[in-house]
């Protein structure tokens, strides 16, 4: 018993890995960042992340001749080990590199956010083995019969938890926490007028901030600068967000003029555009979690957003919602909110302090603990259970 307590009460060492961090700026990418930061000071765990490049602060670190070997299976014909897309060759990659540091350090918990790597780690430790469980977060809202033969599954919504379950994944082999932000840093902007006056916009335009990366399968860009379009007056729509689609600046120009802004700001200037805004605007139809969403509620801006249950469960009431798969729904919201933005923001800046509490990090750090401990617990033999996809053997549906 006092041994099982002890084994309770020690330090957890913890492993952060993304094959994104240091090459992608949002998205769970930062999360990992925000994760770290949660516990970088908490006596019971100690945690080291693991990115592919960029400057590595204290406990941050590249796996050696990660770039010399991600370069190389880049150059080899597509086979079934390596993948046919350049995002699994350097999760392949990220993973073989992995294995001499995850050897040498003994971590409990190795936890993943790419699926193609979760995957490719759980290939590649079958012929090196190495200590720890795998823990995986599901931040790309992929169906369940596709998630790699983690030891563990860490579900960010209800939504996708369910979608698990339904498939046949045992709830035994799931925790439900959703992502956290970092609330302290998203408040309500105390001068307005001045950050507008900084940016160059007028005192009086209706400003809708859209926070994604640029593209239109998924995020649905082209669906909000279409319905912007219809609405007159001054008008600006501020996009932000990774430029992974030529296609959107083009309509955004052709449709809108002078009346779009189109940038990639740093994540440490990001809360600016969410201050001085007038309302967001996020139109994909499914999304794993809506990270952006969050940040720009906790700042008091109004958020319309598709509703769905994933939706409803995110945000509530506290959230305007609407079908964002209709033509003409969102440029009448739009222009209902225009005409009334007073009252639409002091509603949203009524909310704002119990979405910050919600969703707060300080708020789920005992979860992530909880979480961590349970499994680092797990048996030794946990990694050989069956893969979700057997698991699944066609029954239910993730949809």
């Amino acid at each position: 018993m006092d041994g099982r307590q002890n084994s309770m009460n020690q330090r957890l060492n913890v492993a952060l890995v993304s094959v994104g961090l240091g090459r992608v700026q949002r998205g769970f990418e930062r999360w990992v960042s925000d994760l770290y930061d949660c516990f970088s000071a908490c006596p019971e765990v100690d945690l080291a992340v693991f990115r592919s490049r960029g400057p590595c602060p204290w406990r941050h670190s590249v796996p050696k001749c990660l770039w010399p070997l991600t370069r190389l299976l880049r150059l080899l014909p597509p086979w079934p080990f390596s993948g046919s897309t350049q995002y699994k060759r350097d999760a392949l990659a990220f993973a073989l590199c992995l294995v001499a540091p995850l050897r040498q350090r003994h971590f409990d918990v190795i936890h993943v956010v790419d699926p193609p790597l979760a995957a490719a780690l759980c290939t590649v430790r079958r012929v090196c083995p190495f200590p720890g469980k795998v823990l995986f977060t599901d931040g790309a809202a992929i169906p369940p019969q596709l998630y790699p033969p983690a030891d563990h599954f860490h579900q960010v919504s209800p939504v996708a938890h369910a979608r698990a379950l339904a498939v046949g994944i045992p709830a035994s082999r799931q925790t439900l926490i959703p992502a956290g932000v970092r609330a302290e840093e998203f408040l309500p902007a105390a001068d307005r007028s001045a950050l507008r006056v900084s940016h160059g916009i007028r005192p009086d335009t209706f400003v809708i901030a859209a926070v994604s990366a640029l593209k239109r399968e998924h995020k649905r860009l082209d669906y909000v600068i279409r319905e912007v379009a219809r609405l007159q007056g001054d008008v600006l729509l501020w996009i932000d967000g990774n430029p992974e689609d030529s296609e959107i600046p083009r309509l955004a120009s052709q449709l809108l003029g002078q009346r779009m802004r189109i940038t990639h700001l740093p994540s440490t200037k990001i809360r600016e555009l969410y201050q001085l805004a007038d309302v967001f605007v996020h139109a994909a139809l499914e999304e794993a979690f809506g990270l952006a969403i969050l940040e720009a509620a906790c700042c008091g801006l109004p958020a319309l957003i598709h509703d769905n249950l994933h939706f409803r469960w995110l945000l509530g009431d506290q959230a305007w919602r609407l079908d964002m798969s209709r033509e003409g729904a969102l440029s009448a919201v739009l222009y209902t909110m225009a005409t009334h933005r007073q009252q639409v923001r002091e509603r949203a800046l009524r909310n704002s302090a119990s979405i910050r509490a919600r969703y707060a990090w300080q708020s789920l750090a005992k979860d992530y603990l909880t979480m961590y401990r349970k499994v680092a617990r797990l048996s030794k033999k946990a990694h050989l259970a069956a893969e979700p996809h057997t698991l699944a053997s066609g029954r239910g549906n993730h949809a």
